[in-house]
């Protein structure tokens, strides 16, 4: 997460289950070099995602109001030299309604491709962790070292799939339990939801962390580990699905 001198460059209220998502190992940002190579994990054991109850509502994600974010946090004693990064990207996909928490579900598609990196709108929101903004260079450096096959492998692996397991608790705030697959490897993530209703349209509100580690992902370490990506991620996400 650096770009070094030497190197160039997540009303009536109605709510339901839920929505996600996910999670990102996010790596080397604003340096050319590779970042390291992926380890192996194995993946979780197999849970069949739960079947939402016969005359559930289908309500289809809508991509163009719907968005991932990822806050990606520096690390370690020279954390001070590199940055903090914003990934925003969008998702597809469907959320099933049933008559209560458990016999609603979800399936959610995130392509990779649509992760941009550190636009300067997402990182003026954010704070003062992400007041500095990053080079054009500098950003496009940093998303094609995510996309690439030692962290994302987009090629191969062009999108993140999450399927819900099981919901419980009241419609308009469940407690998620879902499985992520990410690069071939497949996690079990729970979260809180907030679920609201309007209309014909629900929107999904959901904050938690993953780690990098978790997915197989080596965190970006430079200088003797001085400078570092930090394992835990932060996902915000914001699911707008319509009848």
């Amino acid at each position: 997460m650096n770009e070094l001198p030497a190197r160039p460059a997540f009303s009536p209220v109605r709510r339901i289950g839920p929505a996600i998502l996910l999670p990102l190992a996010f790596l080397a940002a604003c340096q050319s070099a590779p970042p390291a190579p992926a380890t192996g994990a194995a993946p979780a054991p197999a849970v069949a995602p739960a079947i939402p109850a016969a005359g559930a509502q289908r309500h289809a994600v809508a991509a163009d109001a719907s968005e991932i974010r990822l806050l990606v946090y520096r690390a370690g004693a020279l954390a001070r030299v590199g940055h903090s990064h914003v990934v925003v990207g969008t998702a597809r996909g469907e959320i099933r309604v049933g008559t209560d928490a458990a016999a609603s579900g979800f399936s959610l598609e995130i392509p990779v491709a649509s992760f941009d990196v550190d636009p300067p709108a997402a990182r003026a929101e954010e704070g003062e962790e992400f007041a500095t903004q990053i080079s054009a260079q500098g950003r496009e450096a940093t998303r094609q070292n995510m996309l690439g096959k030692d962290v994302l492998d987009a090629e191969r692996f062009p999108v993140i799939r999450i399927e819900s397991v099981a919901l419980s608790g009241p419609r308009w705030a469940p407690a998620v339990s879902a499985e992520v697959t990410l690069r071939g490897v497949t996690r079990a993530v729970r979260f809180p939801a907030a679920v609201f209703a309007s209309g014909d349209a629900i929107t999904v509100i959901a904050t938690f962390e993953i780690r990098q580690t978790e997915f197989g992902i080596t965190p970006y370490s430079a200088l003797g580990g001085g400078l570092q990506v930090r394992d835990a991620i932060e996902v915000r996400a914001r699911i707008v699905a319509r009848r």
